[in-house]
């Protein structure tokens, strides 16, 4: 009997807790596992390491999602990223691609375009 690949373990990095709220249910209805956090501080006092996924806000109080994305970088976790914005630009898609984030989402997150992202890359 083959064995299953384990679910993908994927960290919710935002300050809006709705938003928290709305992607930890659709990842779950998909059958991932999701863990929370309000802020970029409260994940990487964890080990982020745990994680195969990371979706980040870009803009959060204290560090944002692309200080963060050089943090985990700096830490050698083998993360995947996907940054999330409401505000969209040019240099901030630019900047979070190529620092190797897999995808740039725009707020509403397309649920399908998110969970494409991290099946696809599973």
């Amino acid at each position: 009997m083959t064995e299953l690949p384990p679910s993908p373990r994927v960290a919710i990095v935002d300050d809006d807790p709705g938003i928290r709220g709305s992607l930890n249910s659709l990842l779950r209805s998909a059958g991932l596992a999701s863990e929370l956090f309000d802020s970029a501080e409260a994940l990487l006092a964890g080990d982020p390491a745990r994680f195969d996924w990371i979706v980040t806000d870009l803009h959060m109080p204290g560090m944002t999602g692309l200080e963060l994305q050089a943090e985990i970088g700096r830490l050698g976790c083998d993360c995947a990223m996907i940054v999330m914005t409401a505000f969209p630009t040019p240099a901030s898609q630019a900047q979070a691609l190529g620092a190797g984030a897999r995808a740039f989402l725009t707020k509403p997150i397309d649920p399908d375009l998110l969970l494409d992202a991290i099946e696809g890359a599973a």
